[in-house]
């Protein structure tokens, strides 16, 4: 059992990814095989506990999350929220593009937001670098889901485009910082890019720059990932 959230839908997801000899030692309760199951399956897989509690769409934690991305002992937890959190048990795909991207990339960025939307699928993303903040403006044209991850504490005031999603609950604001942290940096969007991997089901990558910290998640994760360009 958890106190948040976050921490079981973490704890589901690692689950999922181990082997069927892992999984049946947990069903029947032979705890002392776990260790020797994830050893010889030389995979690590990321801890979930954090003593952390929920405070009106906020947590505390004992733990800092704002040591880099590599280093983390942990996946970023969720520290502060707003909108519909239910949107957290839904299938997600990950959206993430460089800033710097070419105008054939453009289009296929655009066109790929219209058809998630036409699809109803539920997208998690920063919105942050210009064709992120297009692709929103393509998602919020229809009805399904959309789950905004900040590089930041939440912002005092919301954008007025995302007011009336928010009161339909079709929209969810998260963020792995308190409300200390009120600007963007790199390390702020590598530990928000973590959190948006560990949460997703998917990942498109509009267009990653050769070398650039987008195209090292490749190597992060086993989850799929599809290249636009």
């Amino acid at each position: 059992e958890y106190a948040r959230i976050d921490e079981a839908f973490y704890r589901e997801k690692q689950v999922q990814r181990w082997r069927r000899e892992k999984k049946e030692a947990l069903i029947k309760g032979e705890y002392d095989k776990l260790p020797e199951l994830a050893r010889a399956y030389k995979k690590v897989l990321p801890s979930t506990g954090s003593g952390s509690t929920m405070i009106s769409g906020s947590t505390t934690s004992s733990g800092d999350n704002t040591t880099g991305w590599l280093s983390l002992p942990k996946p970023p937890i969720i520290k502060e929220f707003l909108g519909n959190i239910e949107l957290l048990k839904l299938s997600k795909i990950a959206f993430l593009c460089s800033r710097n991207i070419p105008a054939a990339a453009v289009l296929k960025c655009y066109d790929w937001a219209i058809a998630q939307r036409e699809a109803g699928h539920c997208v998690i993303s920063g919105f942050h670098s210009q064709i992120e903040k297009d692709v929103l403006h393509y998602l919020l044209k229809g009805n399904q889901p959309i789950i905004i991850a900040l590089a930041r504490s939440l912002k005092d005031k919301i954008e007025p485009e995302l007011r009336k999603p928010l009161e339909q609950g079709r929209i969810l604001i998260i963020s792995p910082f308190n409300e200390n942290v009120k600007r963007v940096t790199e390390q702020t969007a590598e530990i928000r890019n973590r959190m948006m991997i560990e949460l997703a089901d998917k990942i498109t990558i509009g267009y990653a720059s050769v070398g650039g910290k987008i195209e090292k998640l490749f190597h992060t994760t086993e989850k799929e990932i599809i290249r636009l360009v």
